[in-house]
């Protein structure tokens, strides 16, 4: 794959013919609104034959509960893993029942794993997760309930995504791994967890202050890095997943844990914030592919940070107010791809599957090969 940089004055059949590629093929891969237009500085995908063969690496995605199963055949042959159901937590400590008619999942090539999350009303919840982290009693209701999903939907182990915990239940939570390790492996089943990233030991943040990265390590077979939202919808414009930021986060990491041991977790989503900016403000997401068809129907030159490998850009709305969007293109999909081979991490984890973007999974697929989970 080649990633061509648009320059002033080319179109999308410039392009093409530079390329010896009919239009509809470029158009289609990058997923362009308006084929007929492009904008300087916007990054396109160029298919080209594979220049070496594709290494084997754990590919994963969390994908919607809703998700069709045109989806799912499309992405299993490229996966090694997937969670298709995340459920929430009870007060109680038990398991929301999925909002859909229950069912088996496909586990022919990609094993899929069962999601479950301290998430109350759309949002992560401290003291939901105290009902399975304090009394003993919880975490058996838990894992009654967890064992009763993955029998029914043929799962193959659990995906644990427990952030913004209080600190104080950090020893807690580490005990709560302890205990899903043995009962899960004892049956053969996997133990994923999601991790918060942080850039030393010290972190008080309800983000990352309880989750201990060499308990996650003894326990977890493996562990997702959750790498993104630095920008995000509260906070000051700025890149969500930024490469530099991503670095100091690995470098702690991997004193922590094996890096085979550990997968790069991303996203598909940008935002868009007014400006200026004030505190309390927020912004609005907005996926990679609309941000990019969006530079393009503005006609705004979109620019690119080559310490964050995040590419943005400025524009002036109809009632006279500026905004930024920061967002991801193909030059971002292959900074993270790059940082998998440098720390030798075990793979990737797409965290929103579902909006995967073509040239994501062709860039993806170009240079990795889905390896079956030991």
């Amino acid at each position: 794959m080649e990633i061509y940089i648009a320059r002033p004055g080319d179109s999308l059949g410039s392009a093409a013919r530079r390329f010896g590629l009919p239009e509809g093929e470029l158009a289609a891969l990058n997923q362009l609104g308006d084929p007929r237009r492009l904008t300087a500085g916007l990054a396109l995908l160029i298919p080209s034959p594979a220049s070496a063969p594709a290494e084997p690496r754990e590919l994963g995605a969390c994908l919607s509960e809703t998700a069709p199963d045109s989806l799912l055949r499309e992405l299993l042959p490229e996966l090694s893993f997937y969670c298709p159901l995340c459920l929430s937590l009870t007060e109680d400590g038990g398991l929301a029942p999925p909002r859909s008619p229950r069912r088996k999942y496909p586990a022919d090539t990609a094993a899929p794993l069962l999601g479950a999350a301290n998430i109350a009303k759309g949002a992560f919840s401290a003291s939901l997760a105290r009902g399975v982290l304090g009394p003993a009693e919880g975490r058996e209701r838990f894992l009654a309930a967890a064992l009763a999903e993955i029998e029914a939907g043929g799962f193959r182990g659990l995906f644990l995504k427990f952030c913004y915990l209080y600190p104080f239940d950090r020893e807690k939570y580490s005990d709560f791994l302890a205990f899903l390790s043995r009962e899960l492996h004892s049956r053969g089943l996997y133990l994923f967890t999601a991790l918060a990233p942080r850039e030393e030991e010290r972190c008080e943040s309800l983000l990352c202050a309880a989750h201990d990265y060499e308990a996650h390590s003894r326990y977890a077979d493996r562990s997702v890095l959750l790498a993104y939202d630095w920008g995000y919808e509260c906070g000051a414009p700025q890149a969500v997943s930024p490469v530099n930021r991503l670095r100091r986060v690995l470098d702690y990491a991997a004193g922590k844990i094996p890096p085979g041991k550990l997968l790069l977790g991303f996203s598909g989503y940008g935002y868009n914030w007014a400006l200026p900016w004030r505190q309390g403000q927020r912004a609005l997401p907005i996926l990679h592919t609309a941000a990019a068809n969006l530079a393009v129907s503005l006609g705004v030159e979109v620019r690119f940070d080559p310490a964050f490998r995040a590419s943005y850009f400025i524009y002036t709305d109809s009632a006279s107010r500026r905004h930024i969007v920061w967002f991801e293109d193909a030059r971002s999909v292959q900074a993270k791809l790059e940082l998998v081979e440098e720390y030798g991490l075990a793979g990737l984890c797409r965290c929103d599957g579902s909006r995967l973007c073509r040239a994501e999974l062709a860039l993806i697929c170009a240079r990795f090969s889905p390896a079956l989970l030991p």
